[in-house]
C-alpha cells in the first residue's frame, strides 16, 4: 500500500492515507519513530505494527495519568488499563511503568500495609485480604505485614479511644469484640486486650 497523503490533522494527530482510500490517524511521534513519508510503501504487517505502537502510546499516557492521581501496583494498573486496551497492550504499558520506576510493588505494599493498619485501623486478616485483592504478590503481602505481627498495642489504642465505655457491660463487650472482628482483628487478641484494659481499670479503681 502506498502512502498517498501524510499531513497534520489536529494537535499532535496526523492523517495517514493509504492508496487514496484508507485513512488512519496516528500520533506525530509514531510518524517520526517509523520514518513515514508520502510515497512510501506499507504492507499489512507494518501497518498493524504502527497501529499497535500508536495504541501503546495512548495506553502509556493513560497509565501516567492514573499514576498521577494515586499509586498503583502492577496488577492493579494492568487491570485498570485492561478495561480499555487489549491484554498485550495493557501488559506492555504496565511493564513500561515498572521498568521506568513509576510503580514499585514492594514499596506500594509497605505503604498500603501501614495505611490499613495505622490509619484505617484494620486487623491483619482484613488488611491481608485487601492487599491480595489489589493484586499484590502473596509473598510481598506477608513481608509487608510481618512487622505488624504484634498488634496488641494497635488494638488497645483503638479500644481505649473508641470503645472504652462499651467494654464494662457484658453485652456491649460482646458487640465490641464482634465490631473489631469485622475490622479483621484476631478474636483471641481482642479478648486479651480487653481483659488487660479491664484489669488496669480495676487496679486504678482499687487505688
Amino acid at each position: 500500500m502506498e502512502i498517498t497523503e501524510l499531513s497534520p490533522y489536529k494537535g499532535e494527530t496526523w492523517l495517514l492515507e493509504l492508496d487514496g482510500e484508507m485513512s488512519v490517524y496516528i500520533n506525530a511521534s509514531v510518524v517520526e519513530d517509523y520514518g513515514l513519508s508520502e510515497g512510501g510503501e506499507l504492507d499489512e504487517s507494518a501497518l498493524e505494527e504502527i497501529r499497535c505502537a500508536d495504541t501503546l502510546r495512548k495506553a502509556k499516557k493513560r497509565a501516567l495519568y492514573l499514576l498521577g492521581v494515586r499509586q498503583y501496583c502492577y496488577n492493579e494498573l494492568y487491570n485498570k488499563l485492561r478495561s480499555s486496551y487489549t491484554e498485550e497492550i495493557s501488559h506492555a504499558a504496565a511493564s513500561y511503568m515498572k521498568e521506568s520506576g513509576y510503580i514499585n510493588d514492594e514499596e506500594y505494599a509497605s505503604k498500603l500495609a501501614e495505611h490499613l493498619i495505622h490509619t484505617k485501623h484494620w486487623g491483619l486478616r482484613k488488611a491481608r485480604y485487601e492487599m491480595l485483592h489489589k493484586g499484590l504478590d502473596e509473598n510481598l503481602v506477608e513481608d509487608a505485614l510481618a512487622e505488624y505481627d504484634d498488634i496488641d498495642g494497635e488494638i488497645t489504642e483503638l479500644i481505649e479511644r473508641k470503645y472504652y465505655a462499651k467494654i464494662q457491660d457484658y453485652d456491649d463487650r460482646r458487640r465490641t469484640i464482634a465490631a473489631l472482628a469485622r475490622r479483621g482483628y484476631d478474636y483471641a487478641a481482642v479478648k486479651r486486650c480487653i481483659e488487660t484494659i479491664l484489669e488496669d481499670y480495676e487496679e486504678d479503681e482499687s487505688e
